[in-house]
């Protein structure tokens, strides 16, 4: 038994290796409690199966424009590399099902006629053999030709260990059989992931798969794997969560892109598959349960089925809120229904989507002559009316701006296209202001209380009998109203105003011609307002 001891003894000396790797230095301080990390996400299984799909995805910016025909680059450009791509992952594996690989020449036979259907549909006049040139190096490609059929190799970052490793793999492998001279591919377990994995499934769907995978990693005693599947099927539950969220939100939004059938199925489908998944975790649950009873004191080992358990009742209840959300989906359109009978409001434009939907059904001439009518109602030209209020406000408003340029208020202002600008100038001047407010206080001091009118009437017959003042009913009537928008000026000569009956109008007459017609105010000396006397 000397290769036994051998490799047991290998197995120990790898083993102490990687715990002296794993244990920190002697010098080293330990890692503190504040070091952030950010937000803990583990990505490593998501980038570790992405891999595999890079070789695919470099055919895109891989393309091999020189060739022997003239059309290699139309059909490059004009071919869906990616549906290439995937069909000699298809056709590989339809070869080697009853054997044990296919020749070169037999898979260009199977995809020639599946690319010629291409480029007839994308308009492209190839001849056989571009077609057959372009195939043959997306073929070389997937075989990784060009660095001698090595496995593609590349560098991802592992979060859990914090640093880079390396994975190798191919998509398409030859075969050796012994017989024969042609070599012979066939589907690596990489290609045939890389085929499998974009099968886009339901949340639900794939939850339940999730279950039957966590069981059978539970009967093996996989536990790291099982918590790993129970986190991916909280993740495929708050997608089918966040797909309600959405359905719901339409609903509310715009109920007429929600077709009550799609909204009746996602609710009854959904409800059945929560509910049958929701039995299945429960059964896992109890399965873990009683792998803890059976577990054997090994602590480490019962830490995880502890982990797993919680994560299982966690996905039970997010279950059964999902279970509740859909089932409320219904009423929820119910509830909006009304909205499917409001009448739409004069001149709304259709949806853009299906506005663009009938544009692109249509031929080039007619696309052409529609199109400007289209682009004008999304985009129409400005009108200007011809004669707008707005517009004569906005240009009394340019006009006082101009009027009112600090510093040239001396200068006259020139026009060029029009007359000069003519200033206000008032023909009441400062002292008769002072006169009238010397009026007005006199009068308020002598009698307490006087009515506008009486107040104008005196003055108009003050300016009667000295001639050349015949402003100053004006100038009074102007006193008495700046008082009522300036409480300051009110207060400096201790007057308030009062109005006796809103609706009713008086008119004197003034001299020069002149008549005052407007309400009947009551003007009261501050003096003369006695505070009122508290009880006792």
């Amino acid at each position: 038994m000397p290769i036994q001891l051998d490799l047991i003894d290998f197995v120990k000396r790898q083993q102490q290796a990687d715990r002296s790797v794993a244990a920190p230095p002697a010098g080293s301080s330990p890692p503190t409690a504040t070091a952030d990390f950010g937000l803990p996400s583990d990505v490593n299984r998501a980038v570790y199966s992405a891999a595999i799909m890079r070789p695919i995805f470099e055919l895109e910016a891989r393309r091999f424009r020189l060739g022997d025909t003239d059309d290699t680059g139309a059909i490059w450009d004009g071919l869906d590399l990616l549906w290439i791509a995937f069909a000699i992952l298809d056709v590989i594996s339809e070869l080697t099902e009853y054997q044990s690989g296919a020749t070169r020449a037999e898979i260009m036979d199977k995809i020639l006629p599946l690319a010629r259907q291409q480029t007839t549909a994308c308009g492209i006049e190839a001849v056989g053999e571009g077609l057959t040139d372009v195939l043959g190096k997306v073929f070389d490609h997937l075989v990784n030709r060009q660095n001698r059929y090595l496995p593609f190799q590349y560098t991802w970052f592992d979060g859990t260990a914090r640093q880079y490793r390396t994975r190798r793999f191919w998509l398409i492998k030859t075969v050796y059989t012994g017989e024969g001279r042609e070599a012979l591919f066939t589907l690596t377990d990489e290609g045939y992931t890389a085929y499998f994995g974009l099968h886009e499934t339901s949340a639900l769907d794939a939850t339940a798969i999730g279950n039957l995978r966590i069981k059978l990693l539970i009967e093996r005693g996989n536990v790291d794997d099982a918590i790993s599947v129970a986190d991916g099927n909280r993740k495929q539950c708050a997608r089918k969560a966040l797909e309600v969220r959405n359905t719901r939100r339409q609903i509310k939004r715009n109920i007429h892109a929600v077709a009550f059938d799609q909204v009746r199925a996602l609710a009854e489908e959904g409800v059945g598959q929560a509910t049958t998944i929701q039995k299945e975790g429960r059964r896992l649950h109890n399965m873990v349960v009683e792998s803890l009873t059976v577990s054997k004191n090994d602590r480490r080992h019962e830490a995880k089925l502890h982990r797993l358990a919680e994560m299982l009742e966690h996905l039970n209840s997010q279950l059964i809120n999902l279970t509740t959300e859909l089932q409320q989906l219904p009423d929820d359109y119910d509830y909006h229904s009304f909205k499917l009978f409001r009448r739409r409001s004069l001149g709304a434009f259709p949806p853009m989507e299906e506005v663009i939907r009938r544009l692109c059904r249509l031929g080039e001439d007619d696309a052409a002559r529609v199109g400007s009518e289209f682009i004008a109602r999304i985009d129409p030209p400005a009108q200007r009316p011809l004669f707008d209020p707005a517009a004569v406000i906005e240009a009394c408003d340019r006009a006082l701006e101009r009027q009112n340029v600090p510093g040239d208020r001396s200068l006259p202002i020139h026009e060029i296209d029009g007359s000069p600008i003519q200033r206000f100038i008032s023909e009441l001047s400062e002292r008769q202001m002072q006169r009238a407010f010397a009026l007005m206080h006199d009068r308020l001091q002598s009698d307490s209380e006087i009515l506008l009118s009486g107040l104008l009437e005196a003055a108009s017959q003050r300016a009667v009998a000295k001639e050349g003042d015949d402003l100053l009913p004006v100038a009074v009537a102007m006193a008495v109203f700046q008082c009522t928008v300036e409480r300051r000026l009110a207060a400096r000569y201790r007057i308030r105003l009062e109005v006796l009956d809103p609706d009713r109008r008086v008119m004197v007459d003034l001299c020069a011609g002149r008549r005052y017609r407007g309400h009947e105010l009551r003007l009261i000396h501050q003096d003369a307002i006695r505070p009122p006397e508290e009880s006792s």
